[in-house]
């Protein structure tokens, strides 16, 4: 049985960081350096996948500042989350460039121990598995190459519809109800999209009782049943397991 967690954070520009920064260092250019932003949103998917290819989707957790009050709150609940799951790996996409460093800044700042998924354990710089239980699969695509793909081109490859991720690269700091509504189901989404990603390069690597398309399948139709998505969110991942669902069945009957 291997045991995943998909974890996503979303965090916004802070205005005293920046100035802060500004006053040491004039040249600083607005949103720039990543230690001027603060996480408001974060989500974990529990993911198991048996040896014979059978994938159990296991629940999925989400914190925003609105519900939590801050970013302390939002992290504190965060690394509890991953510390109840410690026999998990934490898989992350570019995780080791944004994340990492984002949640080291707030563990430094609240006095909170981090979770032993991102305890440095002195691997060597740069491998995708530097410290803990943490896999960036971002990293691990890239590998000792130039290029990085975001994680939407994956999904596109994968022969996701470009319309489930029209919205996915920015997520601005929410400032109504609708807002964080649409903020909690971007962060959840991205977690279920880099389980598609994950399962799929899993497949790639050898292990071939997994079927990305399938396995895709699975997990957009578990967030469907189990998630509070909004209804813009919803539809598309609707019409996507409609899409696969066909797919799956033209792949089928071609086999038969």
């Amino acid at each position: 049985m291997r045991k995943y967690t998909f974890f996503d954070t979303e965090s916004a520009w802070d205005d005293s960081l920046h100035e802060g920064a500004r006053h040491i260092d004039p040249a600083v250019q607005p949103h720039h350096r990543i230690g001027s932003k603060r996480i408001f949103a974060a989500a974990c998917f529990d993911v198991s996948v048996a040896s014979d290819g059978a994938i159990s989707c296991e629940g999925m957790a989400s914190w925003t500042e609105r519900d939590y009050g801050d970013e302390r709150e939002i992290v504190d609940r965060f690394f509890n989350h991953l510390r109840a799951r410690n026999d998990r790996t934490a898989i992350g996409f570019g995780s080791v460039a944004t994340d990492l460093p984002l949640l080291q800044l707030a563990a430094m700042e609240y006095s909170l121990q981090l979770p032993c998924h991102f305890l440095a354990q002195g691997r060597k710089f740069g491998s995708p598995v530097f410290a803990g239980r943490h896999f960036d699969l971002g990293l691990a695509m890239k590998g000792s190459g130039r290029t990085w793909h975001h994680l939407s081109e994956v999904i596109l490859r994968l022969g996701l519809p470009a319309e489930l991720m029209t919205t996915k690269k920015y997520v601005q700091f929410p400032t109504t109800s609708e807002g964080w509504a649409d903020a909690v189901a971007h962060v959840e989404l991205d977690c279920a999209l880099l389980a598609v990603a994950h399962l799929a390069w899993n497949r790639a690597q050898g292990q071939a009782y997994l079927n990305a398309k399938l396995a895709a399948l699975v997990v957009l139709e578990w967030l469907l049943r189990n998630r509070t998505l909004t209804e813009q969110v919803r539809a598309k991942v609707v019409s996507t397991c409609a899409e696969l669902s066909s797919t799956i069945k033209d792949q089928a009957a071609l086999a038969a």
